[in-house]
């Protein structure tokens, strides 16, 4: 009689002390799951994630695509319809400014880079011009523009 006692005083304890050594560890997870995430506040000239790097393969295309160098551009796997772009770009401008990067986003093995630069035409008037280059492992290319709205509707 009394080792059954002493039996259920031991598993009492061993009990109360795997019950609070599990709710101890499960309830501060829990909380720390699903409370809610800090975030730094946004410092201005410094590239706050991996997402607004720009890839090497997508500068080579654009400085090649402004420069209308079409023998880079078959070295870097543009297809005709690029080479033409880049040649009607050169017939419709004077200057190009060096394209800078307004930003980028990507995922695994693809990634879109927008750019612009200020252009001077034939006529002399300045103007932005925006492209946006989209690479797909390792294989850089424009993405169309989309077609402005029409003024009447």
């Amino acid at each position: 009689m009394r080792l059954r006692l002493w039996i259920r005083r031991i598993g009492a304890i061993f009990g109360t002390v795997v019950l609070g050594a599990l709710i101890g560890f499960l309830v501060p997870t829990i909380a720390a799951e699903y409370s809610p995430r800090h975030q730094e506040p946004l410092r201005t000239g410094v590239a706050q994630s991996t997402q607004n790097s720009e890839l090497p393969i997508a500068r080579e295309f654009i400085n090649a695509f402004v420069a209308n160098d079409q023998v880079r551009l078959k070295e870097l796997g543009a297809d005709e319809v690029d080479t033409v772009k880049a040649n009607d770009l050169a017939q419709q401008v004077h200057d190009v400014s060096q394209p800078v990067l307004l930003g980028s986003i990507g995922g695994p093995g693809i990634s879109i880079q927008a750019y612009a630069s200020v252009v001077t035409m034939n006529d002399g008037s300045q103007t932005i011009l925006s492209w946006r280059v989209a690479t797909n492992s390792g294989r850089a290319g424009l993405i169309p523009q989309p077609q402005g709205l029409d003024p009447k509707p």
